[in-house]
């Protein structure tokens, strides 16, 4: 298979809607085409020049989705989530090690995610951004379902906490425009309500952040051209002008730890290309551009001035992709219990702290 020239990403490609991420060529057509080769802690590494690095929260979830991501990705691995997540309790050695471990990551610059579980319940959360405001970044980004942006922490609500560290993007879950069928959804019980929510953007925004809403495709919910254009209109109605429509991750069937999660997925999948052909006709919509991850695939459309996204993903090709390319790490993770890792699953791919390093304390 042919594909285009880089330059030509942004002219619509349909081999790439075909085939996605197994067309992926790190060096050819993804976003940096380029590794970073830097010493850590005694190791050379080699990083994919965009990578992420996601700090995952030790907060257990206030939320029930039964299309969970979190439980999906060591599902994936054959292993259940509660034997996975181990929290590092000691705030002083946990942040010592988040300190240790952004400064170590600075030839790499990376984006910076904050993510869980769910971050807004996090009673470290306002000390975390504060470390990621103050790391460079080519990006930082919350992703929540927002529950707690208006919890009080230190006399303040979080939401104000959220505004002061000048992220680039706050990504907000919300699996239907309907409270009360979100709540159904995501088994959720204190969403925001709609003012909230308006009030959360405003917030935001006037600090330099922009809100964009998530929205799983569902069979039972969000899954059709009409539902997708009356997503839409909720989100414009709300301030926001940034959505992205996800499918369902797939996971190896071969490996995976079949679970209620992997089943809901399974049963509930609304696969995303036939949709994307039927965008590809819609008056309404406009090819913006096509991404190639290593086992992502994005399309960006624009829907009436509203940027519009596009996205699935298989972690049966993550881990292809890892066993073809081991000496290069494609994403960072940096998990409750105090390690950086290469991969979601803190057992596999540690990169450090090592245990002997003298670890810097945020001040």
């Amino acid at each position: 298979m042919i594909l285009p020239p880089p330059e030509e990403i942004s002219t619509f490609n349909d081999a790439l809607r075909r085939q996605k991420s197994r067309v992926f060529d790190l060096f050819s057509n993804s976003t940096a085409k380029s590794t970073v080769t830097f010493p850590l802690w005694g190791t050379s590494i080699t990083v994919y020049a965009n990578a992420n690095l996601s700090i995952y929260s030790a907060q257990k979830c206030n939320a029930s989705c039964r299309f969970c991501v979190e439980e999906l990705r060591p599902a994936s691995r054959g292993i259940s989530l509660q034997f996975q997540k181990k929290t590092n309790v000691d705030d002083s050695d946990y942040f010592a090690r988040l300190e240790q471990s952004l400064v170590a990551m600075a030839p790499l610059s990376p984006s910076l995610s904050i993510t869980g579980g769910e971050p807004t319940k996090d009673p470290r959360l306002p000390r975390i951004l504060q470390c990621v405001r103050q790391t460079p970044a080519k990006r930082r980004t919350l992703t929540t379902n927002a529950s707690g942006l208006m919890d009080i922490h230190g006399g303040r609500r979080l939401l104000e906490h959220v505004a002061d560290a000048h992220l680039n993007h706050l990504n907000i879950s919300i699996a239907d425009p309907d409270p009360r069928a979100n709540g159904i959804q995501m088994g959720l019980r204190d969403g925001l309500t709609p003012a909230q929510l308006c009030d959360v953007v405003s917030t935001v925004a006037s600090a330099g952040t922009r809100v964009r809403l998530s929205c799983v495709l569902l069979k039972s919910g969000v899954q059709g051209i009409d539902n997708l254009i009356a997503y839409l209109e909720f989100a414009r109605s709300m301030g926001v002008d940034n959505v992205i429509f996800r499918q369902l991750m797939k996971s190896d069937p071969a490996t995976h730890y079949s679970n209620s999660i992997v089943t809901f997925s399974d049963q509930q999948r609304v696969l995303l290309e036939p949709l994307l052909d039927q965008i590809s006709c819609h008056p309404q919509f406009t090819f913006e551009k096509q991404i190639v991850g290593y086992y992502y695939y994005v399309e960006v459309w624009k829907y009436q001035g509203m940027d519009v996204v596009f996205e699935e993903a298989d972690l049966a090709h993550l881990e292809a992709v890892k066993r073809q390319q081991p000496q290069i790490i494609h994403e960072l993770v940096f998990h409750p219990n105090g390690r950086l890792a290469s991969t979601w699953q803190p057992w596999d791919g540690v990169l450090g702290p090592p245990e002997d390093c003298d670890l810097l304390m945020i001040n």
